[in-house]
């Protein structure tokens, strides 16, 4: 009697008003997607999706034949499963027999993206029904709540790791400043060590939305301090901790704050300088630590670093020898559009403050009179690129906009 490999993930899928005749299961790598089982088999008329092994816990993806995601399902421990859909948009219409932790996955999905439509409605109207701020209240209490009757007995089950890391911070209610309290306590909770979470764009999502709209209101050591906490969090854990560090390096390599790229420094001195971390080469690492010392040396307080180069009149222009209380350094390109317009605005600003000189430095790769050391130093990677210094010659602002110059001036 021949030998026949049982399945042990098994995925029925019946979708009511869907033509396709095939389906895809698609895993999250990082940030990205990648095909895990090529397609769905027919069995009986049905459509089925299955593998000789479990595969990983996480969340997936079920693509149609174009391989455009239909919905996200999780698969958790119980991997022999049917998926019964009535309507694709409407998840209280998802049918799920032979999995408690994918049923609930869709019951607390669908409950979650109502419950946060309804308080964005209700935020949109605070203005005309101050009241509204007591129902919204209300809602994330009562959603809260209902997220955590959902936890299953199984503390190891990946639902309940996808429940935390979809629940927002609860602020007590003797704590007069909820952005205060969830900025210093975002992570408390979070099981940032399931690596069950690569699978998924769930510690993605909890990144972008700490540093997006709560750190990033904060100082640069305060950033600092909380991503030691983090990686602290996570020393035990290499493959999250590696993802953690690499979506750091991403999102400070050139900050939308730039009073923040000293957390990049930060980043190179304490991890990339000598961590062994996944897909850092010692190239890369070499170029890593070059950056930070840039942006060291380019941080806003710092002496700006010596500049000498010739000027449209063919003269020999030294940054130190300038005598002004402000200086500007305007790296522009002469086929730029934005940088002709700004020179145009920096004239004005000239006319209108003597204490302030400039300097029009022409980068373009047809100037062989600038240096590339000069580039470089200055970090400059577009153009126009906008530095103000003040009589020390010590950096006040940078990469601001021409007409932005002399409020940083009377900022001051």
């Amino acid at each position: 009697m021949p030998y026949v490999i049982q399945s042990q993930m098994r995925i029925r899928i019946n979708i009511e008003n869907q033509d396709d005749n095939i389906y895809y299961l698609l895993k999250y790598k990082s940030d990205k997607t990648q095909i895990v089982i090529d397609s769905t088999n027919l069995h009986n008329g049905k459509m089925i999706i299955e593998n000789n092994s479990n595969i990983d816990e996480g969340i997936y993806i079920i693509a149609d034949s174009h391989k455009n995601a239909l919905f996200e399902i999780l698969i958790g421990k119980d991997q022999k499963f049917s998926i019964d859909i009535k309507e694709l948009m409407d998840y209280n219409s998802y049918e799920i027999k032979g999995s408690k932790e994918t049923s609930s996955y869709f019951d607390i999905y669908a409950k979650t993206i109502y419950n946060n439509l309804y308080i964005k409605a209700l935020n949109s109207e605070i203005e005309y029904n101050p009241n509204n701020i007591y129902k919204i209240d209300s809602l994330k209490t009562k959603l809260y709540e209902y997220q955590e009757s959902m936890l299953l007995k199984d503390k190891d089950s990946f639902l309940n790791t996808y429940i935390k890391f979809i629940e927002k911070v609860q602020v007590p209610k003797d704590y007069n400043n909820d952005y205060e309290y969830i900025t210093e306590h975002y992570f408390d909770e979070l099981p940032l060590c399931d690596h069950r979470i690569l699978n998924s764009r769930l510690l993605k999502n909890k990144l972008d939305d700490y540093f997006n709209n709560y750190a990033s209101k904060s100082t640069s050591d305060f950033i600092c301090d909380k991503i030691d906490l983090i990686i602290s969090k996570v020393s035990d854990c290499k493959d999250v901790r590696d993802y953690i560090l690499w979506n750091l390096y991403s999102r400070f390599f050139k900050p939308e704050n730039i009073y923040h790229e000293l957390v990049f420094v930060h980043l190179v001195d304490n991890y990339f300088s000598h961590l062994e971390i996944d897909n850092l080469t010692d190239d890369i690492r070499t170029e890593i630590i070059r950056r930070g010392e840039i942006l060291r040396n380019i941080a806003i307080g710092q002496a700006a670093p010596p500049l000498s180069y010739v000027n449209e009149n063919n003269e020999t222009v030294n940054l130190y020898d300038i005598k002004s209380k402000y200086t500007v350094l305007f790296f522009y390109k002469p086929d730029c559009q934005r940088c002709m317009r700004d020179k145009r605005v920096l004239n004005m600003v000239k006319k209108r403050r003597k204490d302030l000189e400039i300097l029009h430095i022409d980068i373009s790769e047809e100037n062989n009179k600038i240096s590339q050391d000069i580039i470089n130093q200055y970090d400059i990677m577009t153009t126009p690129t906008i530095y103000l210094l003040n009589d020390k010659k010590d950096i006040i602002a940078k990469q601001i906009k021409a007409e932005e110059i002399e409020f940083h001036i009377i900022k001051r």
